[in-house]
């Protein structure tokens, strides 16, 4: 960076970066724009014709100005042309079959395929990623070949890559976004070319991959055979991730543990794998210089080598940045070419984004290339201010180290906070500790599997080392990730911080050009003065009530955010084994919106429906209060929750008919049930029944009541039951929304929250009827997903979110 002394960014130094700034452009505009690929086709071929005759003109009258022009139309093409990859790429022909399977919803299905892909979900449930062979639909048999996922948790067999496998099961709607800041799973598989899911319900047949020795997946499979072989229970799924990037094995805690310790990327085969692979030949490339094609045929073995380790790994984001840059790099080497890391880099972006401009969205992309570009542009100016005495010291090493991962986890803080909520503090010593032996452990390792493979007794001898030192770093993350002080959550509170981080990194790489670095200083400034004026905007804004009514299935899940900026949760969601709407929806949702507290969570009665999420959201985030409705229950789930509120010093609170919750002065929160007055076991007929008014605004949540408790808040709250906004009682049941009822709480607009297939067939005819007759405006969250209103004590009005 010391040769950079103008703060005019010598862009022809760095052909690379324009053109991959130019490429990631187009991809960009055709996102946000969803631009048709016939008019881009048309306009790239418009800007080529005119920059192919601007060429030919300028080169007769060589001037400044058709100089400017011809860079003009250049940038536009390059630009143009990212627009039209990524159309190509977006107007991918679903096949008939498939477009069939969309349309036919929970039907029989009978496919026969190879597997891809083998992970587990969240809840340690097996899936397959299938290429599908033969599909067979009632009538139709089908020889299209496409990819689906299979949900084969009933498989009575245990299946590896590249098996063929022939099975009967159940087509499963891919569920798309169905909250306003949840992940959208449907959008996820489509990047990744599939677009059904199929429950498996009987394996016909599995015929194991044993010929088939030319396609990655046998390959791959004979790796991953070799490292479960070569080490223990506890390091054997570890080992996958770290040598061949398989982390399919590692369940979701893990996952978790090892992201908290920092020290998630290691499982991430990249250049630190990379390097491996090509230091050997590094060493001799001198030998091909003296040969006549030496240099033709050692990039060749290189190439060639990179790309067999690229498919042993599975070809992702990390491990073709890294091995289209050390291909890069052993091009100038062997032809005496010049090369500079920035460019290399960007170069790599450029071929990969070409293959596939998707990657662009990807999580792996974004965190790859952005960390060695952090590397890049902040290391050497930090290395600059280290005494050299300091970094040739033995514990230079370790420090250097450590300085990286804060390099890394400071330039990487708006990525870790948007897509994860949570950040490392424990990431610096965790890498001082681990990454320098891992230079050592993973070749060795590498070179222990491979001499296992014909020398079992030699891979063990060399492979002791490593055995030891994956138990040392698994315990370590393990315990690291139970302790508090290990990590903390955090919130992207606005999308400007983005722009602002990428200011400040840019100015302390440009600390050696002083004319750059006050202009880039001054934009971070603006950057921030923005930031600051928006939010005190935002401040200004007339208070409003805002209500969510979660779409969690069968289940109850709201939150209210006050206009004094509380946050009350009503209800929990759904709990089934493997599954709970805490993780799921709640949290989440909560992450991304920037909530970090819940003042007080409402459980209406002890159900599973209404409670599923509370034991994830307690210990994850900070609660006020929990009040529920006092009605004895005995499920572990209900008790587990009181236990748990316990012992993190949450209150428990019962309240009935008569109380208030003073949560913010500037609502009127209501508790109108349970009184005690109705005798019954159901659960359901003790429920909260909450009205929160707010100015001429007033929301009924009723939670599972029934006949029984609509009938006594007739008799005690006839006249105070007239509402805009109706929670209805029991997922629509008949049981619930009696006529007299309805014509006393007279709702604009009543929410039903449930699933679109539930096993008690709800909502009931009787009741949608009832509701229909009320002249009330119905609303599903099994239709309509999640409901968003809004009130500023007058109006309410419905955020649309998609």
């Amino acid at each position: 960076m010391e040769s950079r002394g103008t703060y005019q960014f010598p862009f022809s130094r760095y052909p690379a970066v324009r053109i991959a700034l130019l490429l990631i452009a187009g991809i960009l505009w055709h996102s946000y724009f969803q631009t048709k690929l016939f008019e881009t086709v048309a306009i790239f071929v418009v800007i080529l014709s005119l920059l192919i005759l601007v060429e030919w003109y300028g080169h007769k009258r060589i001037s400044q100005q058709w100089t400017f022009v011809a860079n003009l139309f250049f940038m536009v093409l390059i630009v143009c042309f990212g627009v039209m990859r990524i159309a190509i790429h977006a107007t991918k022909e679903v096949p008939a079959i498939v477009r069939l399977l969309q349309v036919s919803d929970w039907e029989e299905v009978r496919i026969k395929g190879k597997i891809v892909s083998i992970s587990q979900t969240t809840a340690g449930k097996i899936r397959w990623d299938l290429q599908v062979e033969e599909t067979t639909f009632g009538q139709v048999v089908s020889t299209y070949s496409y990819k689906a996922r299979i949900l084969a948790e009933n498989a009575d067999q245990k299946a590896t890559l590249g098996d063929e496998v022939n099975l009967m099961g159940t087509n499963i709607p891919v569920s798309g976004k169905r909250n306003p800041l949840s992940f959208d799973y449907r959008k996820y598989l489509a990047s990744q070319g599939i677009h059904t899911q199929i429950r498996l319900d009987r394996l016909l047949n599995i015929t194991p991959n044993t010929n088939d020795k030319w396609t990655w997946l046998w390959w791959r499979e004979q790796a991953l055979e070799l490292v479960e072989q070569n080490f223990s229970l506890k390091t054997a799924d570890i080992a996958k991730a770290l040598l061949i990037g398989y982390k399919q094995d590692l369940d979701s805690d893990s996952k978790k543990a090892f992201a908290r310790a920092g020290l998630s990327h290691i499982m991430a085969v990249s250049g630190l794998h990379v390097g491996f692979i090509v230091a050997p030949f590094w060493i001799i490339i001198p030998w091909f210089w003296r040969r006549k094609y030496g240099k033709y045929l050692g990039l060749g073995f290189l190439i060639c080598l990179l790309f067999l380790y690229a498919g042993i790994t599975g070809f992702s984001a990390s491990v073709m940045r890294a091995s289209v840059m050390a291909g890069f790099l052993t091009y100038g080497k062997l032809f005496h070419k010049v090369h500079d890391s920035i460019n290399l880099t960007a170069a790599a972006a450029i071929v990969l984004l070409i293959i596939n401009p998707a990657d662009l969205f990807n999580i792996g992309f974004q965190l790859s290339f952005s960390a060695v570009l952090i590397i890049l542009l902040v290391l050497p100016m930090i290395q600059s201010k280290l005494p050299y005495a300091l970094r040739i010291r033995w514990y230079g090493k370790p420090l250097m180290v450590a300085i990286v991962s804060l390099v890394v986890q400071f330039g990487l803080y708006p990525l870790q906070v948007y897509y994860f909520g949570e950040i490392s503090l424990v990431s610096p010593l965790a890498n001082a500790l681990f990454i320098p032996l891992l230079g050592v452990v993973v070749p060795l390792s590498l070179v222990a599997v491979i001499a296992a493979a014909f020398l079992p007794v030699v891979g063990y001898v060399l492979n002791l080392p490593s055995l030891f030192f994956l138990s040392t770093m698994v315990e370590f993350v393990q315990q690291a990730a139970t302790r508090e002080w290990a990590w903390t959550t955090a919130y992207l509170h606005s999308y400007w911080l983005f722009g602002l981080w990428l200011f400040l990194i840019l100015s302390i790489a440009s600390s050696k050009i002083p004319a750059l670095r006050w202009k880039l200083m001054n934009g971070s400034l603006g950057i921030a003065c923005t930031m600051l004026i928006l939010s005190l905007l935002q401040q200004s804004q007339p208070a409003t009530l805002r209500v969510t009514y979660f779409d969690v299935g069968q289940g109850d899940a709201a939150l209210v955010e006050t206009p004094s900026g509380k946050t009350v949760l009503v209800d929990a969601g759904v709990w089934s084994p493997g599954y709970n709407s805490g993780w799921s929806v709640i949290l989440p949702h909560l992450t991304a919106a920037g909530i970090e507290r819940l003042d007080a969570v409402i459980l209406s009665h002890p159900h599973a429906d209404h409670i599923g999420g509370i034991l994830e959201l307690i210990g994850q985030v900070p609660i006020g209060v929990i009040y529920h409705s006092g009605f004895s229950y005995d499920s572990n789930l209900y008790t587990s929750s009181i236990e748990k509120a316990e012992e993190h010093d949450i209150p428990f609170r019962s309240v009935s008919a008569g109380d208030t919750l003073g949560i913010d002065p500037a609502l009127l929160m209501l508790v109108l049930g349970p009184d005690g007055a109705i005798h019954s076991d159901d659960p359901n007929e003790h429920s909260v029944v909450l009205n929160i008014i707010y100015g001429e605004s007033e929301f009924l949540f009723t939670g599972d009541a029934g006949e029984a408790q609509e009938h006594r808040l007739l008799g005690a709250y006839k006249n105070l039951l007239d509402t805009d906004v109706l929670k209805v009682g029991h997922h629509g049941s008949r049981t619930s929304s009696g006529t007299a009822f309805l014509e006393s709480v007279t709702p604009e607009l009543s929410i039903v929250s449930l699933a679109e297939r539930n096993k008690f067939r709800h909502p009931h005819p009787e009741a949608v009827d009832r509701l229909g007759k009320s002249g009330t405006e119905l609303l599903f969250t099994s239709r309509d997903k999640a409901v968003i209103l809004e009130s500023d004590g007058e109006e309410i009005r419905r955020v649309y979110w998609e």
